[in-house]
Parts: C-alpha cells; sequence; structure tokens
C-alpha cells in the first residue's frame, strides 16, 4: 500500500514544481524589507529599514514589507538614488522628501503597525533609495539602497 501513495507524492511534486516556477518566472524577484525602530527592539537608535537581498536583476521585483514596529507608522518608498544623497528633494517644513520631485516609482503606503504590504514594480538597472517618507523618519535613519543590475 506505501508503493502508490509514493507514487502519488512524486506525481503531485512534478506537476507542483512546474507551476511553482512559472509563478516565480511571473512575479520576478521579490525583496523582504523589515521596518524597524526601537519600539520593535530598545537596543535600535534612531530607525531602520532593511532589505533582503540588496541586489537584485532588472525586471519585476516585488517588495514586500512588514511593519515590526509596535507604535509608529512606516511605509517604503522607492526612489532613484541621486548621484549625491543631500542633493534630495527635502522639505523641512514638512520633514519629508518631496515625492514628485523625488521621481517616485511608487510605494508601499502607511503600514500601522505589525502590518504587511506589498507593490510590484518593473525597474530598470540602478542603484534606488527605500526610503520611509513618515515625517522625520528618513533623517533618523529610516532607508536603504536597492541595487538592480542588468
Amino acid at each position: 500500500m506505501r508503493k502508490p501513495i509514493a507514487v502519488a507524492t512524486v506525481a503531485t511534486v512534478a506537476l507542483v514544481a512546474p507551476a511553482i516556477s512559472a509563478v516565480k518566472a511571473a512575479t520576478g524577484h521579490v525583496v523582504q524589507i523589515a521596518l524597524r525602530d526601537s519600539s520593535t527592539d530598545p537596543a535600535i537608535s534612531g530607525m531602520q529599514m532593511k532589505a533582503e537581498p540588496s541586489t537584485v536583476k532588472a525586471g519585476r521585483i516585488t517588495l514586500e514589507a512588514i511593519n515590526q514596529s509596535k507604535d509608529l507608522v512606516h511605509e517604503v518608498l522607492v526612489i532613484p538614488a541621486p548621484a549625491d544623497e543631500n542633493k534630495l528633494p527635502y522639505d523641512p517644513k514638512t520633514n519629508t522628501i518631496v515625492e514628485k520631485r523625488a521621481h517616485s516609482r511608487g510605494e508601499v503606503s502607511d503600514l500601522k503597525p505589525g502590518a504587511r504590504g506589498r507593490i510590484t514594480l518593473s525597474l530598470k538597472p540602478g542603484t534606488y533609495l527605500l526610503v520611509c517618507n513618515e515625517p522625520g523618519h528618513y533623517r533618523s535613519g529610516m532607508f536603504t539602497k536597492l541595487v538592480v543590475e542588468k
């Protein structure tokens, strides 16, 4: 009786594996983004954004963000990295980056504590900044780079 079960299992794997590969090919690369602050871990001073992997191939890229904060709303804004980060269009009155002037490619916006969000973008080769653009968060260290290669 065990032999037919093993055959059925192999048949199932043979049918499912191509479907999984097709899904991966259709969606491109997935980047996991963790948004953290001192409410996540008291050892964190300021704020953190971590992307894994931090380098991907050009094309369809899905950003999956999780706000690990227990207290704060965070987001992920995707902008081309300027040669000089000091030249970002930063508005000191609102304590945010001016998204239109930064040529935003898209965002996962306003994730409440513990929430998840995702966006799929078609990105060309280059370096991008992933930024939390909630007031003051960028200047508190909540950004990271994403390198998109050919």
